[in-house]
């Protein structure tokens, strides 16, 4: 997680990272925990660039699931892009079903306004989160 957060400031000086959560694994329960955390950068790429930018540093980190949803050693996702609504073959912004899930709102909370608005929902992230709070998410000690 050190390694992707100091690629992370290199490709984009400005990034703000979130606390890190230790979550259960969702789809496939049987493995192990996975450590979660969110960033805001800014930028003057496009989201289509800053994509291509996120999965360059998953190839330099050697990504490898052995399987849908399994265990791997980096997982970059562009989740929100302003305000924007994107849906093409390659990218769909904002990120699917990251609405639904506490390990990706509880650290998007840390760096964006509650009240703001979920660009295609239109519910707050707050409401959103307040149907997510059964999931079990614990903040770790680790700085990124």
């Amino acid at each position: 997680m050190k390694k992707s957060a100091e690629l992370l400031r290199t490709t984009f000086p400005s990034i703000r990272f979130s606390s890190v959560y230790r979550t259960k694994a969702m789809e496939v329960e049987a493995q192990d925990d996975f450590l979660n955390a969110v960033a805001q950068i800014e930028t003057d790429h496009t989201p289509e660039e800053v994509f291509k930018l996120l999965q360059s540093i998953e190839q330099k980190l050697k990504k490898n699931a052995p399987f849908r949803y399994g265990p791997r050693t980096i997982d970059l996702d562009l989740l929100l892009y302003d305000e924007r609504s994107i849906a093409t073959p390659t990218l769909t912004i904002p990120h699917l079903g990251m609405h639904g899930r506490r390990f990706v709102l509880e650290p998007l909370l840390e760096l964006i306004n509650p009240e703001n608005h979920h660009p295609l929902l239109k519910k707050t992230w707050e409401e959103l989160f307040s149907k997510v709070l059964d999931q079990k998410s614990k903040k770790v000690d680790i700085l990124l």
